[in-house]
């Protein structure tokens, strides 16, 4: 079975890579359509047409906590201390 996931192209490209099977990764080139891109601190590229991976373990960025706290819901939220 071939796997080519939607959405989530900061998750699914590192997952594409490294599974036999997948073949092509949904991606949007801005920020407008999907804007989990607002939220961490390391975009994927393009060199010469092709996707570059990060080269930090893992996939390769991190949740940038100001953004987090923006786009965070206010009332949805209960702190569980």
């Amino acid at each position: 079975v071939i796997v080519c996931p939607h959405w989530m192209h900061d998750l699914h490209a590192p997952l594409v890579a490294a599974t036999p099977n997948a073949r092509f990764v949904e991606f949007f080139l801005d920020d407008q359509v999907l804007n989990f891109r607002r939220l961490i601190n390391k975009q994927l590229a393009f060199k010469n047409g092709d996707l570059i991976l990060h080269q930090t373990p893992g996939l390769g960025f991190e949740f940038e906590e100001a953004a987090v706290k923006k786009y965070a819901g206010k009332a949805a939220w209960t702190k569980i201390a």
